[in-house]
């Protein structure tokens, strides 16, 4: 018999959410999670230095997900929600060393400089634009196919590089996008789809959000995010095991086997491995070689967050927005930069400013390469010609991660499909985490829920 219903593998958001949807939906059962390092969060983290918050990873969620943030309210946190700044709305596109202010309506496209005149009107013609029967398209050529060349370019690869650390010719709509590809499926044209979408919405009483899904707030807590995983910690501390690194799993006749590094073994009914999908593809290469094949295929990309802090007075530009991102086009070291202390309050002394500036990404695997010294320099040379500085930082934190974000390239839908197949023949083993089925904090929650409900339902 197993000594436990339930050994969560990983103590990320994907890992914390799903121990207290278990310690909450079913708080007679018993459940374990094993983290490997000495600390809760993988790349969840924030660390207080020189009166600044610097977030290691990400910086927040969109507040369009209701399971997100019914998640904090169960965990007492509603109070320190932080939602972004809404005077900082503008969002820039650096575009021939200018900074270009991304029009928020039609009128205002029409009279920007963010495109050409032949671009604009190259996107005026959407609703023209011929639809395509792809299998699996990239992003990049469903952009230039229904909004030219240059938007694919100029606004659509430097979004991708931004969210996704990817290449848009890599990268696969229907994986990425879903609602792009259903809007152009079932109206034939973006413009149409989201005609139809904000005549619905406000025939519901609600509001309809842009082609790439739901409208949203940045939305953090108060001196960072880790407070997420820190609460999660003071909860669920009797269940948390650290320093307990897996090196495989096993199966006998009722029950998981799961085996420590230590030599230690627990045994269990089911196992969610809430890891990176590399280091998943170790643990079961045992029991399913297909298995560990499909999820170690699974490709990241590198990325290095370099958050700086400076003297208002050394920084020429108003900061007057979000921040901005880089298209791959201009040639640069950085991907974009966000003003954390436009966006939040408190993330920096008085008297000073800080940036979160993103370089790699899958276009640039070299940063891996590069001391923290030299991605300091690269991305302060890059603002300098930007956003006009006049001085060196007054402190700046580097945090790298060699594989930071996993990949949904064109195939992604199928190799998921094979790995749902491998699942069916492994009854009580479950996947949750960012490498499946979307790479944001919401969508991890959102995994989280289905698979303890399927636990629960299988019992």
């Amino acid at each position: 018999m197993p000594d436990r219903d339930v050994v969560i593998i990983g103590g990320g958001i994907s890992g914390l959410t799903a121990l207290h949807f278990l310690r909450t939906r079913q708080p007679d059962g018993t459940v374990t999670l094993l983290e490997a390092a000495a600390r809760l969060g993988g790349t969840i983290g924030t660390d207080h230095v020189q009166g600044h918050s610097f977030d290691w990873g990400p910086n927040g969620f969109l507040d369009r997900e209701p399971l997100t943030l019914q998640v904090c309210d169960e965990l007492g946190l509603d109070d320190t929600l932080e939602r972004a700044n809404p005077n900082v709305s503008n969002r820039f596109i650096c575009r021939d060393s200018t900074l270009r202010a991304v029009p928020s309506s039609p009128g205002k496209f029409l009279t920007s400089d963010i495109l050409s005149l032949k671009g604009r009107l190259r996107v005026l013609w959407e609703p023209f634009a011929p639809s395509a029967n792809a299998k699996d398209e990239s992003i990049y050529d469903f952009a230039s196919r229904r909004i030219g060349r240059e938007a694919a370019d100029y606004l659509v690869q430097p979004m991708v590089s931004g969210v996704y650390g990817g290449v848009a010719t890599k990268l696969s709509l229907k994986s990425c996008f879903s609602i792009m590809h259903k809007m152009e499926s079932e109206h034939g044209s973006l413009v149409k789809a989201m005609i139809a979408r904000k005549r619905a919405a406000k025939a519901e009483g609600k509001k309809s959000g842009g082609p790439s899904g739901p409208g949203g707030w940045l939305t953090s807590f108060s001196g960072g995010l880790y407070a997420l995983i820190e609460r999660f910690h003071e909860l669920y501390r009797d269940h948390i095991r650290l320093e307990a690194p897996v090196e495989s799993l096993t199966r006998d006749d009722e029950s998981w086997v799961v085996h420590c590094s230590t030599g230690e073994t627990l045994s269990a009914r089911s196992v969610i491995i809430a890891t990176p999908s590399y280091k998943a593809a170790d643990m079961v290469q045992s029991v399913s070689k297909r298995l560990s094949d499909h999820l170690a295929a699974i490709p990241y990309a590198p990325i290095a967050v370099v958050c700086t802090g400076f003297d208002r007075e050394a920084v020429v530009h108003p900061l007057d927005g979000f921040g901005f991102l880089v298209p791959a086009k201009e040639k640069r070291d950085i991907l974009g930069s966000i003003w954390t202390s436009s966006i939040f309050a408190d993330r920096a002394p008085g008297g000073q400013v800080q940036f979160r500036t993103m370089l790699g990404g899958d276009g640039n695997h070299a940063v891996t390469d590069w001391s923290d010294t030299e991605l300091v320099t690269r991305a302060c040379g890059d603002l300098k010609d930007i956003v006009g500085l006049k001085a060196e930082p007054t402190v700046a934190r580097v945090y790298r991660w060699d594989r930071g974000i996993p990949q949904f390239v064109i195939g992604h839908g199928e190799r998921m499909a094979s790995v749902e197949k491998e699942l069916i023949e492994l009854p009580g083993l479950h996947l949750a985490g960012n490498a499946y089925y979307g790479i944001g904090l919401n969508d991890c929650v959102k995994q989280a829920l289905y698979v303890t409900d399927r636990i629960r339902n299988d019992q």
